[in-house]
């Protein structure tokens, strides 16, 4: 999944897509269901690494998932983001929601 979470190119372009998201959302009167969505996913996120921790295999030890914790810090981001323009799809432009999909795009069709 870390692989999925690359960060966009463009941040400054990547900022404006999350601020219009942020003010659909709250225009729409979901900013509260879209705040307890995001920490949703980075609790899933923070537990799904703390239950890998170290996971036995079938003839040695499996430490686990690989990555830093920036890794899992920017796994939950991406994951938030691409939560979000699933869950704001019917506000958004086609642009802004492929923009926060990025690179989950693929799951998501």
């Amino acid at each position: 999944m870390i692989a999925l979470s690359a960060r966009p190119l463009d941040a400054t372009t990547h900022a404006g897509t999350l601020t219009r998201a942020y003010e659909a959302a709250t225009f729409a009167g979901r900013g509260g269901t879209m705040t307890d969505v995001r920490r949703s996913v980075d609790d899933w996120v923070i537990a799904l690494f703390n239950r890998s921790t170290v996971q036995p295999g079938w003839m040695e030890a499996n430490w686990g998932r690989p990555g830093t914790v920036a890794d899992r810090a920017n796994l939950a981001e991406s994951l938030g983001e691409a939560v979000t323009a699933l869950a704001l799809g019917d506000l958004l432009s086609e642009e802004d929601r492929d923009e926060l999909l990025g690179a989950w795009a693929p799951l998501a069709a």
